[in-house]
């Protein structure tokens, strides 16, 4: 049976890096995520992890990036992955951001 897995997720920065999207997706062959920075003048800065087994470590698959406003980061991966990790951090201050996310795997 075919299996799709998406949804949106919506949120505000902060001071410490906090997790915008935390995708169980082992079982998804293509997986796309856009995060998008919906504050009208402050950046944030994201990195995206990626962890082989539950409970394993995690490789940083994004280092630190700045995202200014209104920007859209996409990210996208055929690799076999257990869970992707999105975190978020103030960039020139608080910033509000969107995450969308869709995967698809047999």
């Amino acid at each position: 049976m075919w299996k799709i897995d998406s949804g949106t997720k919506t949120g505000t920065t902060t001071a410490s890096y906090a997790e915008a999207l935390n995708w169980l997706c082992h079982e998804l062959g293509s997986k796309t995520i856009l995060l998008k920075n919906t504050h009208a003048s402050n950046s944030l800065k994201y990195r995206l992890l990626g962890y082989v087994t539950e409970g394993g470590f995690s490789k940083e698959l994004v280092a630190e990036t700045t995202l200014l406003a209104g920007e859209v980061a996409e990210f996208d991966y055929d690799r076999q992955w257990h869970r992707l990790v999105l975190q978020v951090i103030n960039g020139s201050g608080q910033a509000t951001y969107t995450v969308n996310y869709e995967g698809q795997g047999a």
